[in-house]
């Protein structure tokens, strides 16, 4: 009689647990799927980038008065893409070289003038009082020429700030300005571009993050046409060392040489090593 009772008391048991159980069982499921999808963010697609995308804008308010070079135009780093009008800073130039001139030649007077009354009071010929008034002198006059060298200066930025240059090797893509155009201050009116290198900037799942190393040579695929790819060598540059909160993915940076394939602008697939390839087929 006794293992009757048992087996009924059994499934007493087990028809209060699985009310309890099956809500823990949905859980379950439920945390396996979000693992599964926690680890499918980012991409290894993106777009080819020249290595350098520079939009630049106006340090100063005023009209266009020329364009130096035409668009599409290899520059080197210096050189005057554009300017603006200057009659007033050139002006003020001319002013502070003028008055730095005039002091400059007080200030040599006053300079030899002191160096004969310093040998006169040394030989106990000069008074003491006109000594210190020859050394006032020379000191007032050096303060006044450096403060118009300041001035120099000012103005010279003043008039610099007039010309958009291009701070690096590269091409002048474009501008959205033409002579005879207002232009506000920090406004963006140029584009330069360095295509030497171009690079495949990517944000990747964490679950890849330590399988690339900078330096490393990995392949990339990309898409010339819709009914042609091709694979190109490219370099690791940059890898984040951490992922980042708020994205969940971390970044790499893969520098690609140009060429007939490799074009900015394409689309483009970093192609995972076959290490990571057969690593992420076992079970």
């Amino acid at each position: 009689m006794s293992r009757p009772v048992s087996f009924a008391r059994l499934l007493l048991v087990l028809g209060l647990l699985l009310p309890v159980l099956a809500p823990l069982s949905r859980a379950q499921t439920r945390s396996t799927s979000d693992t599964l999808s926690a680890v499918t963010r980012g991409s290894l697609r993106s777009i080819l980038a020249p290595r350098h995308d520079i939009k630049l804008s106006s340090r100063a308010a005023g009209v266009v008065e020329k364009l130096h070079l035409p668009e599409g135009s290899r520059v080197s780093a210096g050189d005057a893409l554009l300017s603006l009008d200057s009659q007033q800073e050139t002006a003020e130039v001319a002013q502070a070289q003028a008055t730095l001139r005039g002091i400059e030649v007080e200030s040599e007077r006053a300079t030899s003038e002191f160096a004969r009354a310093e040998a006169l009071f040394k030989d106990q010929i000069l008074a003491e009082k006109q000594y210190l008034e020859f050394r006032s002198n020379h000191l007032v006059l050096k303060s006044k020429r450096d403060q118009a060298k300041a001035g120099l200066d000012l103005a010279q930025s003043r008039l610099e700030n007039r010309t958009v240059r291009s701070p690096i090797d590269g091409i002048f893509l474009k501008t959205s300005k033409s002579i005879g155009e207002a232009v506000e201050r920090f406004e963006t009116i140029a584009q330069v571009v360095d295509a030497s290198t171009l690079r495949l900037v990517i944000y990747c799942d964490p679950s890849i993050l330590g399988r690339f190393q900078i330096g490393q040579t990995v392949p990339v695929q990309v898409q010339p046409s819709s009914q042609r790819s091709a694979t190109v060598d490219g370099i690791v540059h940059h890898i984040d060392p951490i992922v980042d909160a708020s994205s969940g993915t971390f970044r790499i940076i893969v520098d690609i040489i140009p060429s007939d394939d490799a074009i900015a602008g394409l689309p483009a697939m970093l192609l995972p090593p076959a290490k990571l390839l057969i690593e992420s087929k076992k079970p």
